[in-house]
């Protein structure tokens, strides 16, 4: 396996400070350190024009805790950026030259067009929106990065003082806020919000730790788990939230379920922001999910070494590229797995009739076929095993948990004993989901029989289907004696879900 860098990713907002370290790989990479802290660093810049000496000395010592955390990792890439609070902080200089100094990281103020850049590339990322309008927010402590985009591709990008320290600042400055404070703040963020693109807009995508804390107030006010990376927050919730916040204490908003307590104070600009740009654009709800920034900052600093994605190479959705990422994250053989998804799509093609199966059906058995034996990285050994835990426990982009867990189910069984009472996690399942796995299962077991030696000799299937038999062809140029073998072998699922007798030749 090749020497890829380690990269460490420092964001210094107007909120808190973070620290990503990753560990690079050909087609993704993977998370070894993830460090964040509080500050407020806009509390200083936004109220006094910059940053003080208690505040600088807290933010050198937590300069101090990352840096020893990127020298234990051993990162020999480390890219640290300072968005609104140090663009506007009159002393960033010093800050900037301090941190040299003693620590050896150069920090690059980074600019409002730059820092919506990166986060519409971790947008990206996380969500296909290749097919859509959509708008990218990421509002922070001291100004909100806005972009538009159609069909994926980046329309026009605005930064904007809508960040939500800065606003608490300028307008709620009583404890609870004056009603006439909140009209002005109101009629500043939509006074604001006139200068963007009047297009229709079909999807909001946020990011930002204020914005994800509101989600999270969310789904636990609705009893929900918020497994997911992504989670949708409906305009109701938020002009709810909105009237109840106006009316209160800081103290007591720290006591709302789900408030992060260093929050409590910017909850209430967020949403009014959010709530704006919902209103503006007629949408009815928004998608928040964590990293933005980091995320945007770590893909753009591999791109510049030479490594991509998937999603930036392949022409296909998200959900594959995505797929084909976690792959390599666990060292998977790729042309055996795309080789696996291929003569899988020909027989799901041909049996699906058979089976009852509907086209969208494919996509659990696509994503089992590409991930079915990265169980490997941990050991060949038991390797079923190894994947089912892999993939409940990874993030599955365009895939519900629900829909995750069944993915990792039918992985589970492309291998080894068939779907028994034994297996609990099989029973969790409907009786509908069960007779889906099993279906799409058997497939995938035939499909890798089929790829037995990992040399892709199949190349095409042909299927027939008679009363009580099923047979398929395999074709090929060359000697597949270990893929009859191996596919034979695998075919008692079909046998059982079809009652028929099935012979490969």
């Amino acid at each position: 396996m090749p020497d890829y860098p380690i990269i460490a990713i420092i964001d210094i907002g107007s909120n808190s400070i973070r620290l990503q370290v990753a560990q690079s790989l050909e087609k993704s990479y993977r998370i070894i350190q993830d460090y964040r802290e509080i500050l407020r660093l806009g509390d200083c810049v936004f109220s006094k024009g910059y940053i003080d000496g208690q505040t600088a000395d807290l933010f050198y010592k937590n300069m101090e805790v990352i840096n020893n955390l990127i020298q234990n990792h051993k990162a020999t890439i480390i890219r640290a950026v300072g968005t609104a609070a140090l663009r506007d902080a009159q002393n960033a200089y010093e800050i900037v030259k301090t941190t040299k100094e003693r620590f050896g990281i150069d920090i690059e103020i980074i600019s409002g067009k730059e820092e919506a850049y990166y986060n519409f590339l971790a947008v990206l990322y996380n969500f296909d929106i290749k097919n859509m309008n959509a708008l990218t927010i990421d509002i922070g402590g001291g100004s909100s990065e806005i972009v538009i985009s159609q069909k994926g591709e980046l329309v026009d990008s605005y930064s904007t003082l809508l960040g939500c320290t800065r606003l608490k600042h300028e307008f709620l400055k009583k404890d609870p806020p004056s009603q006439s404070s909140i009209y002005a703040m109101k009629d500043f963020i939509e006074e604001t919000l006139q200068n963007l693109d009047d297009i229709n807009i079909d999807t909001i995508v946020a990011t930002g730790g204020t914005l994800n804390n509101i989600a999270i107030m969310y789904y636990m006010s609705q009893n929900k788990k918020s497994t997911s990376y992504a989670k949708y927050v409906p305009r109701s919730y938020v002009k709810s939230l909105i009237n109840t916040l106006r009316r209160m204490k800081i103290d007591d908003i720290k006591k709302i379920k789900g408030v992060e307590e260093k929050r409590a104070d910017i909850i209430l600009p967020a949403c009014m922001v959010i709530e704006s740009i919902m209103n503006f654009y007629n949408v009815e709800g928004f998608y928040t999910f964590m990293g933005g920034l980091r995320t945007g900052l770590l893909i753009d600093t591999l791109n510049k070494i030479g490594l991509s994605f998937p999603f930036q190479t392949l022409d296909s959705d998200l959900k594959f590229s995505r797929l084909i990422e976690l792959g390599n994250k666990f060292n998977f053989e790729e042309p055996h797995a795309l080789c696996v998804n291929d003569l899988a799509k020909k027989l799901f093609e041909q049996l699906k009739q058979t089976l009852n199966l509907q086209d969208k059906d494919f996509a659990l058995l696509e994503a089992a076929c590409i991930l079915h034996d990265i169980g490997t990285y941990i050991s060949f050994s038991k390797h079923h095993m190894h994947s089912y835990y892999l993939i409940t426990n990874s993030d599955l982009t365009g895939f519900s948990v629900k829909q995750k867990n069944m993915i990792a189910t039918i992985a589970y069984f492309h291998r080894g004993s068939l779907p028994n009472k034994s297996h609990k996690f099989y029973q969790s399942f409907s009786k509908k989901k069960k007779d889906k796995i099993k279906k799409l299962a058997a497939i995938l077991r035939i499909a890798d029989g089929l790829d037995r030696s990992h040399r892709s000799f199949v190349k095409d299937i042909k299927v027939s289907i008679e009363k009580d038999n099923i047979k398929i062809v395999a074709i090929s140029s060359e000697d597949t004696f270990l893929e009859m073998k191996a596919a034979n072998a695998k075919k008692n699922l079909l046998e059982k879900v079809t009652g028929k007798k099935v012979s490969i030749i």
